[in-house]
């Protein structure tokens, strides 16, 4: 009866048995191959904000072989308008040296020289007095916004030919514009005048007692200087 019951066990411990005792009981898994989306670069594109004036410096933040990440920056230091985006890109740089030329210069036999003694005639001293000039007229930048009131834009400069004195100017933000008060007993009925030249937008009139008011609105934000002329006004963005 023993030895019945023994080989009763011998079986069961060889049927349950495996070929490798170190075999984990877990079907092997197969491993997912994740594929890397990146392309070469080329180029990108950053836009400043309005506020943007003077370009200090760029950086460029990269990952190294070895999975670490590093920055290198340069230092510029110049002006930029904001309007223009800025654009980052890859291109090969001409590494040829260009072989330098040399000018061979043949002897000549040294020549008498005449001295030449010249008396320059006096200078007239001429006083000049500092004057604000009316700008040269084009139709394509000269806008009318009625009878008596009209601006001509030059880049970051706007005229405004009237009349009337002005009162009081201010800067206003939300956004960003030019306000100039001038005197004037009559009323004119409100309009807006369209420009779309940057960095101008519109220039709006309205009338209130006493004095009426030009509104220019701006693309962005600025700071600016008013100036007068014999015939208007100049405001000069910066």
């Amino acid at each position: 009866m023993q030895k019945i019951l023994w080989l009763f066990l011998s079986l069961a411990v060889l049927v349950d048995a495996r070929e490798n005792p170190f075999e984990t009981g877990m079907s092997p898994q197969s491993t997912t191959q994740i594929k890397d989306e990146r392309t070469n670069f080329k180029s990108a594109t950053l836009t400043l904000p309005s506020s943007a004036r003077i370009l200090k410096s760029a950086s460029v933040t990269f990952q190294n072989l070895d999975g670490s990440i590093s920055e290198e920056i340069v230092a510029i230091e110049q002006d930029v308008d904001w309007h223009l985006p800025l654009i980052l890109s890859s291109q090969k740089i001409d590494t040829k040296v260009a072989t330098p030329t040399v000018i061979v210069t043949p002897e000549t036999k040294p020549s008498i020289e005449k001295k030449v003694i010249v008396t320059p005639a006096p200078i007239k001293e001429e006083k000049v007095t500092p004057t604000v000039t009316t700008p040269n007229l084009n139709a394509d930048s000269t806008f009318k916004l009625n009878d008596a009131i009209s601006f001509f834009i030059n880049q970051n400069e706007i005229t405004i030919f009237t009349k009337d004195s002005k009162m009081r100017d201010f800067l206003i933000t939300d956004p960003y514009k030019v306000v100039i008060d001038f005197k004037k007993e009559s009323t004119y009925p409100t309009k807006t005048l369209e420009f779309q030249k940057a960095p101008f937008t519109s220039a709006t009139l309205g009338t209130h007692d006493g004095f009426y008011r030009i509104a220019i609105l701006l693309d962005g934000q600025y700071r600016y200087d008013l100036q007068a002329f014999n015939g208007g006004y100049i405001i000069k963005l910066k």
